[in-house]
């Protein structure tokens, strides 16, 4: 028995001593962007595992006996194959896991959550243009190239560099929180003018449909758009690219930069040039633009980025000339500076990391000589009065800064918890008005105090719980919440997640709004922010083992609190600002993805909304009556392409559909509704050898005749050429 006893006991400490050992790495995917919270699975002599990736993908399996473990993975749109195998002995062993992307890629996005998140894991509505994908399309502009996105409509005062504007999901142009790698530029109150974005050096376009203000605070009612420039990939020697275009309208495009890694630097710089004459008279457009990210590497847990990007343009401003005679004075100069800078230091579970970031546009409006009047016309019809010059021959400007600044934590506690914290302060500046007369100088501070949740629920169910506490100078303290799950039904290739969000928005006043002091329009400090809720539903299910990825969300918003000018006294017509409009939208989103072969790719995109004006804030002008729909918003959208690749040439298509939408001419000619129209755009690429590439594009092939803002037409059919030049890695 003394035997026996001694043998048993000999096994068990021989077992104990074997089960010493752990794996531990992180999960990146193969251009390096790493991937918390997904679940591998790692499989050995000491049975099933199953552990949620932390920060920085990280992850620690302990407690494993000797022998041999295989690592799997249960998040859709990437691969395992073949599934790695690591070898454990006593003490630690390395593990570091790439992932494959499937035949349709899982997209990661980094504004959904604050951090790195495959879409899968999200509850959110995204969509995201990578690297790839903005190479096929070959867009001039960042509105080309959003144009389609499900749940987003875009709308021009005519071509490349006019005034341009993205709705999400039904909410105004100002409801949308823009990044530009993380750092806020929207003016205070919300607005941007996205119609001078050149789109060069990105990464990746990111767009999270929802509010979103448990995370950014103002101005995130009905989504978020951040754009990130191009970086520099694993392994990528030094290099340089050039390019050179030329087309219809006189457009001419000139672009350089240099990237690439060289110990624990990595950089991606370049600048592009762009000329155009609009074929308007007094509609030439000319921008130089400039981008670089540039990262240094202390050591495996410390990294800094510093982000900056510039533009300096001059637009000729001709007005509506779908109803009469240009203006041949008016003009538009704006240059806009963006630099932010991160400093991220992961220790064990948790990263710390601390942002700042700048914002600045310069803009000045000038219309130094007048052209007289005229009477708008348009098939026919005739305003009811006459237009007139405003003639400012000094100019109004809007000149305006953010500068922000915050720290983020991000710590994974038992059980894959990850859990994401922070604090964020804004300082906002303004010099605005007419040159003629004393310029409104405000100031404002915003500050934030967010929390997050991230959790795995049966290793099926992410769920994301999180809130905000913010307070503006206007309006005092607001809370925010917002609550997410994706459930995954089944893994592997052919994966089924459904996915639910819901949330709140608020916005902050404008500096006119807050601090006006004409006489006509009173600034009202007791103003409260603009407000929405949110709520979506949908499923995703991939199909042909990962060939086919299918989407449909269900989405309804209201938009609550709108502030709008009202009259206080109809003698004097003094007026004043006032929280009086309300708007909902509700509809479906749809988008088809489908790799049949290597070399090819067919994608789809569709938008139904039902968007209602509720209350309004309006008086004067019909088009904005309550039952009214929202105005320059489309019931339905669509977008098919299509890409293709067969030895050293490329080329792609893709059809843009928008239906009818409200409109106003806002010239007395009573023009309510606009045309839809169809528009096709096609592009060509032959590799030349020796890092040199030829390209055709085409837009609007067809010649369409359209508007996408009434009185100011798009362009016909434009063909530009050109060639770019890579050197080989």
């Amino acid at each position: 028995m003394s035997r026996l006893f001694v043998s048993v006991l000999s096994l068990v400490f021989a077992v104990s001593a074997f089960a010493d050992g752990s794996l531990a790495g992180a999960a990146r995917t193969a251009d390096g962007i790493a991937l918390p919270q997904v679940v591998l699975v790692v499989t050995g002599p000491s049975g099933e595992h199953r552990v949620v990736t932390g920060p920085e993908g990280r992850f620690r399996v302990s407690g494993l006996a000797a022998g041999s473990y295989q690592v799997a993975l249960e998040t859709a749109g990437f691969v395992l194959s073949p599934a790695p195998t690591f070898t454990v002995a006593d003490g630690e062993t390395a593990a570091d896991v790439t992932l494959s992307p499937a035949p349709i890629r899982e997209r990661v996005l980094v504004s959904a959550t604050r951090g790195e998140a495959p879409a899968s894991t999200l509850g959110v509505a995204t969509s995201v243009l990578d690297r790839e994908a903005i190479a096929a399309r070959q867009a001039n502009s960042f509105l080309d190239l959003v144009q389609g996105l499900p749940g987003i409509t875009s709308a021009r005062t005519g071509a490349v560099g006019n005034q341009g504007s993205i709705f999400v999901r039904g909410g105004e142009s100002r409801f949308a929180r823009i990044l530009v790698d993380g750092v806020p530029v929207n003016e205070p109150g919300g607005a941007f003018d996205l119609g001078s974005a050149l789109a060069f050096e990105l990464d990746r376009v990111e767009v999270v449909r929802g509010a979103a203000s448990s995370l950014y605070g103002t101005d995130a009612l009905a989504g978020v758009v951040n754009l990130v420039t191009r970086r520099a990939l694993p392994g990528e020697k030094p290099g340089l690219h050039l390019g050179a275009e030329a087309g219809s309208f006189d457009t001419r495009r000139f672009e350089g930069g240099t990237s690439g890694r060289s110990g624990r630097l990595d950089w991606n710089m370049g600048g592009v040039r762009l000329d155009t004459d609009n074929d308007v008279a007094n509609n030439g457009f000319e921008e130089t633009a400039g981008a670089a990210s540039v990262g240094v590497e202390f050591s495996s847990d410390t990294r800094l980025r510093a982000v900056l990007r510039a533009y300096d343009s001059t637009l000729g401003t001709p007005g509506q000339t779908a109803f009469g005679r240009p203006d041949l004075e008016g003009t538009f100069d704006r240059s806009d500076l963006v630099a932010g800078v991160t400093l991220r230091h992961v220790q064990g579970p948790v990263s710390h990391e601390l942002r700042a970031g700048y914002a600045q546009t310069h803009q000045l409006s000038k219309d130094p000589v007048d052209s007289g009047s005229f009477t708008p016309t348009f098939e026919g019809q005739a305003a009811a009065f006459p237009s007139s010059d405003f003639v400012d021959a000094l100019g109004y400007q809007n000149n305006v800064a953010r500068l922000s600044a915050g720290y983020q934590a991000d710590a994974q506690l038992a059980g894959g918890q990850l859990l994401t914290g922070g604090l964020e302060l804004e300082r906002e500046t303004g010099d605005v008005g007419s040159r003629a007369d004393t310029l409104l100088s405000p100031t404002r501070t915003n500050a934030g105090a967010f929390l997050q949740d991230r959790f795995v629920i049966g290793g099926r169910a992410h769920v994301t719980l999180g809130g905000r506490l913010e307070h503006n100078d206007n309006f005092g303290w607001k809370a925010v919440p917002r609550a997410a799950v994706a459930v995954s039904l089944h893994g592997g290739p052919d994966a089924t997640t459904l996915r639910a969000s819901a949330g709140k928005g608020i916005k902050e006043p404008d500096f006119s709004q807050s601090y006006g002091t004409s006489f006509f329009a009173q600034g009202n400090p007791d103003l409260k922010p603009e407000r929405s809720r949110t709520f979506d539903v949908g499923l995703e299910q991939r199909l042909a083992e990962g060939r086919v990825r299918v989407e449909a969300t269900y989405f309804d918003h209201s938009y609550r609190d709108q502030i709008a000018y009202q009259t206080v006294d109809f003698n004097t017509f003094e007026g004043t600002y006032v929280n009086l409009g309300e708007t909902k939208a509700r509809g479906v989103e749809g988008a088809l993805e489908i790799a049949p072969v290597p070399g090819l790719a067919l994608s789809a995109a569709y938008t139904y909304l039902d968007g209602e004006i509720v209350e309004s804030g309006n008086a004067f002008d019909p088009v904005y009556a309550a039952g009214e729909p929202l105005l320059r918003r489309p019931k339905h959208q669509a977008s098919f392409s299509a890409h293709a690749q067969r030895g050293r040439l490329s080329g792609g298509a893709t059809l843009f559909v928008v239906g009818r939408r409200a409109d106003s001419d806002f010239s007395g000619i009573g023009l309510a509704e606009n045309e839809g129209y169809t528009r096709i755009d096609a592009r060509v690429r032959f590799d030349a050898g020796k890092g040199f590439e030829l390209f055709v594009l085409g837009e609007n092939l067809f010649d369409e005749e359209y508007m996408e803002a009434l009185g100011y037409p798009a362009l016909g059919r434009a063909v530009r050429a050109g060639v770019r030049f890579r050197s080989r890695k």
